[in-house]
């Protein structure tokens, strides 16, 4: 096997500025060293050096970012086996106490850590105090190998590849170098106790199946390298017009949200700095007098939490933020404003321009295998798809081209179904529309009862499903409820309705019941088809029974991209159960395959073919190309939805209220 690791700067451009590389070939027990910056017969040297040994094994903490450093000397990543040692230690801790707490190095210093008291008893103290793993190497090495690295020396060396200041960099070539060496010296080992772990934590038959998993995940790491340095498009211009906007679009939605609660006027206009503060103590007198103050999350001084995780506990919206719910609309203005922040430049931390190339491409950290379910975790810093929806219309490509996507409809309802072998669950997702199935086979929407003319019902089923799907009581389901209906709806007809959906699908409430029993009384850990695991320490029940739904999920969305590689398509994003691809705006079976590999990747992973086939994609396109044009019609026959820019259908309101602030003037309006 080979051991490599690769130093680089300019990750916001499609091929970054390569600096050095160092390979371990344990065969030979010898180093081979590359400097290849700003030097073309080096980086052929490394080219060739690499393409001689395609065949065999390669080692890398990080694997996306040695894709990246690959692509830059011309070669394809992806031709080339991966085994990730970020991707495998990230795993080994995914709830799993013995390594993820105890000693552990944190800021270069050995630290006894151990596990915060479950979320929802947590206070901000808690919070902020507990140990959180970044799965560095240098905590990589001491965790798995007992060997505390110099940090501070580390630290120093990245800071100077970070400027990019080639000078500095060239006058430190050594040190680098052997920054870099130094590195690889210690992956050897760490990839011997990788795998003494996984022989102590697997049977001998989940252990048989890992070199096959492993390769899997670090092929998936040298994809995401290709999605990662190709990037996503924006309008420049527009997005930087926005940029110089935030203040005002921070202020609009303060004046908002004074002139619908005027009796509580959360937000007081300060003459000397020109801007609103927030009045807090007003916001904690309205949640004393209409929230349930026990169950709030608490200040570690014992007050009144006003963070957004405390609002999001008790008002649990996304989308639409009713105009007469004080705590949606907090939810609302907290969103924004965190999203917001990624906008302006800030000397301590990144922003959304650190991402953006000179090429006018955005190129984020996806944060691959970030969830325990195994989805990926962009940071929302350089992703505008996880901010609020309008923002989204920003994502343009250039005259010719055009991004399409399909998601999967409904996706964890038909996972549910097919893992619990429910058929009644089978045949409300085939039906079309999961929520009108519901109250059909709870006996309160008639046969022929349709959207139009049981919405109420409807609405009502629908919240229900989405809450008993993650375990929601009672109690939850009673506020979710009374949220999204606009009536009061209380804890026993809440129970009554949990009752309903379990009833309606026995086999999977059957199947649920096995599972929580299986987690919290047996402690099995749960593993998925892919190999990915989440092992038995996690406290929170719903979590780890959603895990194996949301993760196949996550196992067929990777299967999909690796489909879409093999078709030749340019994947640019991936975003929950959803594929991005940029094509030529002509150029319609491009579409086709899109289609296709996203159906061969949700099926390939379930036995019951057949049943798995029901999925559903549905699908959107937008580029300059499809001004005035509503609708595309594949080579294949697929229609789907198309226009010049993309505005989603959810934040039609929002966008029409802020996209104002995309032209030149929006910075000096109110």
């Amino acid at each position: 096997m080979l051991f490599v690791d690769t130093e680089f700067y300019n990750t916001s451009e499609e091929k970054v500025e390569m600096v050095c590389a160092a390979v371990f070939c344990s065969k030979k027990g010898k180093i081979y060293k590359f400097w290849t910056h700003q030097d073309p017969s080096e980086q052929k040297r490394f080219k060739d050096f690499c393409l001689e040994r395609i065949n065999e094994d390669w080692f890398s903490y990080a694997a996306t970012a040695e894709g990246r450093f690959w692509i830059s000397a011309g070669l394809d990543p992806v031709k080339f086996r991966w085994v990730d040692g970020f991707l495998e230690y990230r795993l080994l801790t995914n709830h799993n106490d013995e390594m993820a707490y105890g000693n552990q190095l944190v800021n270069g210093k050995v630290k006894f850590t151990k596990r915060p008291p479950p979320k929802w008893e947590r206070t901000e103290e808690d919070s902020a105090g507990s140990f959180k793993a970044t799965h560095s190497l240098a905590e990589a090495t001491y965790k798995l190998c007992g060997v505390i690295r110099d940090t501070e020396h580390k630290d120093k060396m990245r800071d100077i590849l970070i400027s990019g200041d080639a000078k500095l960099i060239e006058a430190n070539k050594a040190d680098i170098l052997n920054y870099c060496i130094d590195d690889t010296q210690f992956l050897p080992k760490m990839y011997q106790q990788i795998l003494a772990k996984y022989k102590k934590y697997f049977t001998k038959e989940e252990y048989s199946k890992l070199p096959e998993q492993m390769f899997l995940r670090g092929k998936y790491a040298s994809l995401n390298a290709k999605m990662e340095s190709v990037g996503y498009p924006i309008n420049v211009e527009q997005t930087r017009n926005f940029s110089k906007s935030v203040g005002p679009i921070l202020e609009e939605c303060q004046r908002e949200i004074n002139s619908l609660f005027p009796l509580v006027k959360p937000f007081k206009w300060n003459r000397k700095d020109g801007k609103f503060n927030w009045d807090q103590t007003a916001t904690r007198k309205w949640i004393s007098e209409n929230c349930d103050s026990e169950r709030w999350m608490k200040t570690d001084t014992g007050g009144l939490s006003l963070s957004l995780e405390a609002f999001q506990r008790q008002f649990d919206f996304k989308h639409d933020y009713p105009k007469d719910n004080f705590g949606a609309q907090m939810v609302r203005y907290l969103k924004l404003k965190q999203n917001l922040n990624g906008f302006t430049p800030n000397p301590k931390k990144k922003s959304f321009w650190d991402n953006v190339g000179s090429d006018g491409r955005v190129r984020p950290y996806m944060n691959i295998y970030g969830a325990q379910s195994s989805r990926s975790q962009p940071s929302s810093t350089g992703f505008l798809f996880l901010k609020p929806a309008w923002m989204r219309s920003l994502c343009q490509p250039k005259k010719g081209k055009a991004i399409a996507s399909f998601d999967y409809g409904s996706q964890e309802f038909l996972i549910s179904a097919l893992i619990s072998g429910d058929k009644n669950m089978l045949w409300a997702y085939q039906s079309g529309d999961v929520y009108l199935a519901f109250g059909k086979l709870a006996g309160a929407i008639p046969e022929e009862g349709t959207k139009k003319t049981h919405s109420a019902e409807r609405d009502l089923f629908k919240a229900t499903t989405l809450g008993v799907s993650y375990l929601m009581t009672k109690v939850g389901l009673s506020a979710k409820l009374t949220a999204d209906t606009g009536r009061e709806v209380d804890e026993e007809e809440a129970q009554e309705l949990i009752n309903l959906f379990y009833d309606s699908y026995p086999q999977f409430a059957e199947w649920q019941s096995n599972a929580i029993y299986e987690y919290t009384e047996a402690k099995k850990k749960v593993m998925l088809s892919c190999g990915w695991t989440m092992f038995a320490d996690n406290d929170n029940f719903r979590s780890a029974v959603n895990c194996p739904i949301q993760g196949r999920g996550a196992s067929a969305m990777r299967k999909a991209v690796e489909f879409c590689y093999e078709a030749g398509l340019t994947v640019i994003l991936t975003l929950h159960d959803a594929i991005y691809i940029e094509y030529d705006e002509d150029d319609l079976t491009a579409i086709d395959k899109l289609h296709d590999c996203m159906m061969r990747g949700f099926i390939y992973y379930f036995e019951d073919k057949q049943a798995a086939s029901s999925i559903r994609l549905d699908g959107k396109a937008w580029g300059p190309g499809y001004s005035g044009k509503e609708k595309l019609i594949t080579p294949n026959g697929l229609e789907i939805d198309c226009s010049e820019i993309f505005i989603d259908a959810r934040a039609k309101k929002e966008y029409d209220q802020f996209s104002k602030y995309f032209e030149p003037s929006g910075a000096d309006l109110l």
